[in-house]
């Protein structure tokens, strides 16, 4: 305690301020910090790069594209990171970007309701009935993600078509939509950087 009331935490176990701070009717926060920025800052900026970047892929190809769409739908509301409709194949894409993956239960059934209520989301959206609606998960690409996807895959069943395939189809959607799509994009910063503008976004299987 006298070595912590000095400001020397160096080495102390974080069990030990707790207990402290709890005995004097005190809280402690701990605040992340990663050269220089809270974490919670850079998690933020990663989530709108790969959302600028998976609208630029998209409208890039033909598609229509709207950020940020909130709904309120008879209890279900929330906000879909990109929405887009490609008018001659008459696909509705519902996309959810993840800079990290946490709950996947939450995360995977957020999905499922944004894409239900797809019909909805593009009429509200001003575009036609879409014929089809495939939900997709963009991903930042660290190695805990492509872990965790590959330790649970059969959450991730839906999401048949991956990497570069889903690219592919996003750029030419022929013949019958797929249930998902499912593909890792590299933040810029980061080891092997791979995320660029419009066409040229390379994703890895």
């Amino acid at each position: 305690m006298s070595r912590i009331e000095r400001g020397g935490l160096r080495g102390v176990p974080v069990g030990v301020v707790e207990r402290l701070a709890d005995a004097l009717g005190a809280s402690i926060e701990l605040t992340v910090r990663w050269q220089g920025e809270q974490m919670d800052r850079l998690l933020d900026a990663g989530h709108a790069v790969l959302q600028e970047t998976t609208a630029a892929l998209l409208v890039s190809n033909g598609w229509l594209v709207r950020s940020e769409v909130s709904f309120n739908h008879y209890g279900d509301r929330g906000r879909v990171d990109v929405l887009a409709f490609h008018p001659s194949a008459r696909t509705l894409i519902v996309v959810e970007v993840k800079t990290a993956i946490g709950d996947l239960q939450e995360t995977l059934g957020r999905v499922d309701v944004k894409a239900r209520l797809g019909a909805t989301l593009a009429a509200a959206a001003g575009w036609d009935v879409p014929q089809a609606v495939v939900p997709a998960l963009v991903i930042a690409d660290r190695r805990a993600a492509r872990a965790t996807v590959a330790q649970h895959e059969t959450l991730f069943t839906r999401y048949s078509i991956r990497g570069r395939a889903a690219v592919a189809w996003i750029r030419h959607p022929r013949g019958p939509a797929p249930a998902g799509l499912l593909w890792f994009a590299n933040l810029p910063n980061s080891h092997g950087v791979s995320v660029t503008r419009g066409r040229r976004v390379r994703t890895v299987n």
